[in-house]
């Protein structure tokens, strides 16, 4: 049975399109079926990854100091393939991170399963911490989405956990493989949350006579996972999270700027 917090579960379907680049939603009659509404991760992409660029250039060099050797004369070929090694190590983490996200979602609905070596550590260290946390698990990725006519912003995405904490707080839960825990994450769980609270208090969705709380005290939590054994275990709680869902809706205006074509009026024609 659904829990009362998730009950708008039985009439919304958020569905992750084909491409993997939007959601559509189905049972909101606010919302076209067929209407795409973009990602959250889409949203935070238009932000400036300092970081991440400074990371790709010592790629680059790095895999020219390892390599330089092999390549002999052929210089060109070294600095084509240095200037790819980035994307290489990316894939290869990116490729870590969904296969870690996918192993967690299959444990939760079978304990029983066989976790490959190079899981163990990062399984070991989210069980040991759910059970340290003391979480109620309500849903595991679970799909939100928020909608605002007024003002046009509408987005969605999945939550890695959604629980309830002992003192009744209700908590957004994301999981991390990678190196850091970078500050765009900060605007990733705060339009989650938006969105858990905008769905939580649907009144179309939830039956008018049962009771429903006006104002959910909801927390985000950002856990990184080691991938080596003994790693270290980082959990990382927003703060202020009106702020960061303010900033979030200002990067959703900045993306939709820049893909909009008519920053500036056309040229002139030349008059014959």
């Amino acid at each position: 049975m659904t829990s009362p917090e998730l009950r708008w579960m039985d009439a919304l379907q958020v569905n992750l399109t084909e491409d993997q680049k939007a959601y559509t939603v189905v049972g909101d009659n606010r919302i076209p079926d067929t209407e795409r509404l973009i990602r959250v991760t889409g949203v935070t992409n238009v932000l400036d990854k300092y970081g991440l660029r400074f990371w790709a250039m010592n790629q680059a060099l790095d895999f020219i100091r390892d390599n330089r050797k092999h390549y002999g004369g052929m210089f060109d070929e070294l600095l084509t393939d240095a200037s790819k090694a980035h994307e290489q190590k990316r894939d290869i983490a990116a490729d870590y991170g969904t296969e870690a996200h996918a192993l967690l979602q299959e444990l939760y609905v079978d304990t029983n399963i066989s976790v490959p070596a190079k899981f163990q550590p990062v399984v070991d260290a989210w069980e040991q911490w759910l059970d340290e946390s003391e979480l109620q698990i309500l849903a595991r990725e679970q799909s939100l989405y928020y909608h605002d006519e007024p003002t046009g912003v509408s987005f969605a995405g999945t939550a890695d956990v959604i629980a309830k904490d002992a003192d009744g707080n209700y908590v957004i839960c994301d999981y991390k493989t990678g190196a850091s825990i970078y500050p765009e994450y900060s605007l990733q769980m705060a339009a989650y949350v938006k969105a858990f609270e905008q769905l939580f208090l649907y009144k179309v969705i939830m039956p008018s006579s049962e009771p429903y709380i006006q104002n959910p005290n909801v927390r985000a939590v950002i856990v990184k996972l080691p991938k080596e054994e003994g790693g270290k275990l980082e959990t990382r709680e927003l703060n202020n999270i009106p702020y960061h869902q303010e900033a979030f809706i200002h990067a959703y205006h900045l993306l939709k700027w820049q893909s909009f074509r008519g920053k500036l009026l056309p040229k002139p024609r030349r008059k014959k």
